[in-house]
């Protein structure tokens, strides 16, 4: 069903005529105000969708900078106690050349991850040098003062 043009009444009062005007007016002030917000909205998305990518993103192993990748499990206590500790860790330390990953059982990336570099427990940090050697496996908790120590040996 195609939309008619309105036609103006000739004999439309004054008043009529204010509120059509007004009406017009709102439609497009609600259309750009709505398409502002869903452009918002995806942006919003965007940029949550792809910031979890990087922790995923073990190509950076043997690219000249020193990487811990650990191996995580959702719902597991100990592997949330551990990252706490290396993000602390980390912050004591402030390289930017320290390369912090997570290979997540839950993944088909994390299990081949794990596999391939002999973590098959979980909360494993696994630490690599910056030509992509592997200097270590650490399995379980470690308090934050030991991963300085194993996080500072790396640079």
């Amino acid at each position: 069903m195609s939309k008619r043009p309105k036609i103006k009444d000739p004999h439309m009062s004054a008043h009529a005529k204010i509120m059509q005007a007004r009406r017009t007016r709102d439609r497009w002030i609600t259309a750009v105000v709505s398409g502002i917000v869903l452009l918002g909205l995806v942006s919003v998305i965007l940029f949550f969708a792809t910031r979890g990518n990087d922790l995923e993103d073990y190509s950076v192993i043997g690219s000249g900078d020193p990487v811990i990748v650990q191996v995580h499990q959702l719902n597991c206590t100990d592997c949330d106690i551990l990252r706490a500790n290396a993000k602390r860790a980390l912050k004591q330390i402030d390289n930017e050349r320290l390369k912090y990953r997570m290979a997540y059982f839950h993944k088909a990336e994390g299990i081949a991850f794990a596999s391939q570099h002999g973590a098959a427990r979980f909360s494993t940090l696994v630490l690599f040098d910056r030509f992509g050697r592997k200097k270590g496996i650490y399995s379980g908790v470690q308090d934050t003062e030991q991963l300085v120590e194993l996080f500072e040996s790396l640079l």
